[in-house]
């Protein structure tokens, strides 16, 4: 019978010891059990090999692998581990002594050898100016137009491009041609470093902006945002005027070309899509603190302030740059190519992203390429109303104060209607069954349906407002309460901006330190407006950091309501598609699928729907291909467009760590983002500050990194700062009292929506915010606390008859106005009406 230590074989006698006492040999037994081990261990390895092949490929399948860090890159995580409590103290350091905004780094002074240009020169230049002007429009006679269902002509429309800002581009691409041409003559050579040549002398071109006059003692704003600062009433965060430079540009000629390697090799930068795929390539990371309420508002709010416009043909057509060969494209045109083995358009042969460049803004002087902003850059809701008075009266009733609406047959109050089927949202068969796209404060309304859904909440709430104040003021007219109307909303986002949007993005401890948080708890604090305070909009603001929303997008919401089945809706079904809002409840079914829906994490991923399906075709509409576009890609070729430095060169302007080398720059970021980006960028001074500022962690209490901690938060020190119009104010005539004040310091996003919704019954106290705790829970909208009209009653003096000479109608109107105790300074232009109603 066998036993343990029974032989496997017979006949064969056991070893005398252990396999040490024969050192010459090995014995019979030890010789099978060793053959036995390295069957069981190839065994082993091979199904360990399986497994790992097996997951490899599904691996493969999902996403490429990144690569195992380098040993330069070990060491410098090793760095890094030892030191990331130290490297994040430094930078909130930095960022909590920033008390006030910055110091914009300083003009550049005129790079050329010889300072003065004489006149003949300088009218030598412009002649040259004009002449590429009137080459572009003999170009621009045989331009073939993008197709209006296509995805670059919806990208064209989901931006924004007005007349007037056309006719100022023409005059910016004189300017930018000219200044180029006095390069040549004086044998300018593009420095080392940055790219710029500097500001130099005045050109002497009309200025058709500079036509207006200034009341400085006015209660309202002007519709252009002119005026709001004495000493710069033209300039200081008024519509059409170039982007404020935080720091000076850098362009591959030191003027207009877009901004290139800094290699001396001649590396050129990578392409847009490339940096699209091997760095913000798709991941899912929510954040289930957070709603996608947060991404709408933050559009929303985008788009009050920033309204960068695009080159057009003349009559604002779009430009095709994918259709043409090179000798016959725009002059404007930086397309972003497609590598051959793009994972994804190369199934549709697509070569080339259509990609237009931003008009060039006229400064007045000889120098480097700066961008136009269209809106003003106070929280003005100029995004409700427009930016010039044409747009403001087009969108007046002229009637009690309100604006027009589109009632239906159900009496639900829409947006008014925009009835032209070429403008990239309208569809024939929805235009069919008398259902439109609409029109709004800004021509970007239609993008998506839950920024539509937004638009429509705040014109109904104007008109909530001008009900209200027309019940309390009878006594008012039509332009009184238009203006105090639009005086209180605008007050209300900006409420709602610096109470729960901000502290969410830089922390609220952070907030507080910047003096970015309302002082709610007490309203006698000091006035914080600095007439010295520039608060235009920062082209790095518009073209990099304030795109940080993209990244919070889900590829699918839930499109769930109080009183339907949960259901999802893919993102890229949303865009340019706001019919649903002519169904019953379609607007509560948009706000509570923005409101339950988490986000993801603003980091360097993002998902499919963005980076491929941004304004894909429709099959209805027998467009090919249909593909969408890539809106990464296209966030990284403005930046270079925009001329926007690389990334180490914002963090020196913020006082951060240096993140000059990559040693340094692992102090900054993770080691696998930074193996990801040293793939492909040359040099950290070639790394693009978007893809930099959104591949740091998280600072503590917020969702941004320093870098765009520093960059956001700035610029609102800016707008707070510098807005003689702000709603806190203390001094002046546009301040509110205390009693108002109160009354605006309790609101909420939460209660706009539940006023001003169709039959939204509940909501989060923070609808931004999807923590469950006590302080953010479910409030009913039947028990919000409503807002008091009573703040803002005034009673009509008495008219002394007997001491006036009252000759007509008129003039007793004119009188009894005269003698209100109005809140607003000077009479209306126009007489008061008898109501129509």
């Amino acid at each position: 019978m066998a036993e343990e230590t029974t032989p496997l074989t017979t006949g064969m006698a056991p070893p005398l010891g252990p396999a040490y006492v024969f050192p010459g040999g090995v014995s019979p037994r030890s010789r099978r059990y060793r053959k036995m081990q390295q069957f069981q261990c190839c065994l082993a390895i091979t199904v360990v090999l399986i497994v790992l092949a097996a997951l490899i490929a599904a691996f493969v399948l999902v996403e490429e692998p990144e690569e195992p860090p380098t040993p330069i890159l070990l060491a410098a995580a090793a760095i890094n581990e030892t030191n990331p409590a130290n490297s994040s103290a430094k930078a909130s350091a930095a960022l909590e002594a920033a008390t006030t905004p910055l110091a914009d780094e300083p003009n550049t002074e005129w790079a050329l050898k010889r300072a003065h240009i004489n006149r003949t020169q300088s009218g030598e230049a412009v002649g040259a100016g004009i002449k590429a002007l009137g080459d572009r429009e003999i170009l621009e006679e045989s331009q073939q137009l993008t197709p209006v269902r296509s995805p670059a002509y919806r990208h064209y429309r989901a931006l924004s491009n007005g007349p007037e800002a056309r006719k100022l581009a023409r005059r910016g691409y004189v300017e930018n041609h000219a200044t180029t041409r006095i390069a040549e003559l004086l044998n300018y050579t593009k420095p080392n470093g940055r790219h710029n040549i500097g500001n130099g002398p005045t050109i002497e071109l009309p200025d058709p902006t500079m036509n207006f006059t200034c009341d400085f003692n006015a209660r309202y704003r002007t519709a252009s945002g002119v005026c709001n600062n004495k000493a710069h009433p033209r300039l200081y965060g008024a519509a059409m005027i170039p982007y404020r430079r935080m720091v000076a540009p850098d362009y591959a000629d030191g003027i207009s070309m877009p901004r290139v390697s800094h290699a001396s090799d001649g590396t050129q930068l990578p392409p847009a899509r490339k940096v699209s795929l091997d760095i913000h390539r798709a991941a899912y990371d929510t954040d289930a603190n957070f709603t996608v309420m947060l991404a709408v508002f933050g559009q929303f709010l985008d788009h009050d302030i920033t309204a960068t416009s695009l080159s057009s043909l003349p009559e604002g057509e779009s430009i095709d740059c994918c259709a043409l060969t090179t000798s016959e494209m725009h002059p404007e045109c930086y397309p972003v190519p497609i590598l051959p083995d793009d994972p994804y358009y190369q199934r549709y042969n697509v070569t080339c992203l259509n990609f237009v460049r931003s008009a060039p803004a006229p400064t007045g002087h000889f120098g480097p390429r700066q961008q136009l902003n269209q809106a003003t850059a106070f929280i003005d809701g100029s995004v409700v109303y427009g930016c010039t008075e044409q747009r403001q009266r087009h969108l007046r009733t002229m009637l009690n104060g309100t604006m027009r609406m589109y009632i239906t047959g159900d009496g639900r109050h829409l947006l008014p209607l925009s009835t032209n089927l070429e403008d990239g949202c309208n569809r024939v068969e929805m235009a069919t069954a008398g259902k439109y796209c609409f029109e709004s404060g800004d021509d970007r309304a239609n993008e998506n349906l839950l920024l539509t859904s937004m638009h429509l909440l705040w014109a109904r709430h104007h008109n909530f407002l001008a009900r209200g104040l027309q019940s309390v003021n009878p006594h008012w007219d039509d332009e009184q309460v238009f203006q105090e109307s639009r005086k209180i909303l605008s007050a209300k986002m900006a409420h709602i901006t610096y109470n729960e949007f901000l502290p969410i993005l830089v922390g609220e401890k952070l907030a507080k330190k910047k003096g970015l948080l309302p002082s709610t708890d007490d309203l006698d604090a000091p006035d914080t407006y600095d007439k010295n305070v520039d608060p235009s909009i920062a082209n790095c603001f518009a073209g990099a950091a304030f795109r940080f929303a993209h990244t919070l997008l889900p590829g699918v919401l839930n499109a769930t309501s109080d009183n339907s089945a949960p259901e999802s809706i893919e993102l890229h079904t949303m865009l340019f598609n706001p019919f649903s809002l002519w169904s019953e409840h379609g607007i509560d079914r948009a706000l509570l699928t923005a409101s339950n829906t988490a986000v993801l994490r603003v980091n360097r991923f993002f998902s499919y729907e963005v980076t491929q399906k941004i304004f894909e075709g429709r099959p209805e509409e027998d467009m090919k291909p249909l593909c969408g576009l890539d809106l990464v890609s296209l966030n990284i070729q403005r930046g270079r467009d925009h001329g926007l430095p690389a990334y180490p060169v914002f963090r020196k302007h913020c006082n951060l760590p240096s993140t000059d080398t990559w040693e340094e720059m692992a102090n900054a970021i993770d080691a696998n983002t930074l193996q990801s980006i040293r793939k492909i960028y040359s040099s950290p001074h070639d790394v693009d500050v978007y893809t930099g500022a959104l591949s740091e962690p998280p600072l503590d209490d917020a969702i941004f990194g320093p870098l765009l901690t520093c960059l956001v938060s700035d610029q609102f020190m800016r707008l707070k700062r510098g807005d003689s119009h702000w709603y806190e104010r203390k001094m002046g005539p546009q301040r509110f009292t205390k009693a108002q004040l109160r009354q605006i310091y309790n609101v909420t996003l939460s209660k706009i929506i539940c006023q001003n919704a169709d039959a939204v019954q509940q909501v989060r106290k923070y609808v931004m915010k999807q923590s469950k705790d006590s302080a953010n829970g479910y409030v009913n909208c039947s028990e919000i606390e409503h807002f008091d009209f009573s703040a803002w009653a005034t009673t009509p003096r008495p008219v002394k008859l007997h001491s006036v000479a009252v000759s007509d109608a008129k003039s007793l109107i004119r009188v009894i106005h005269e003698n209100s105790n109005s809140t607003a300074s000077p009479m209306p232009k126009k007489l008061m009406e008898p109501s129509k109603e």
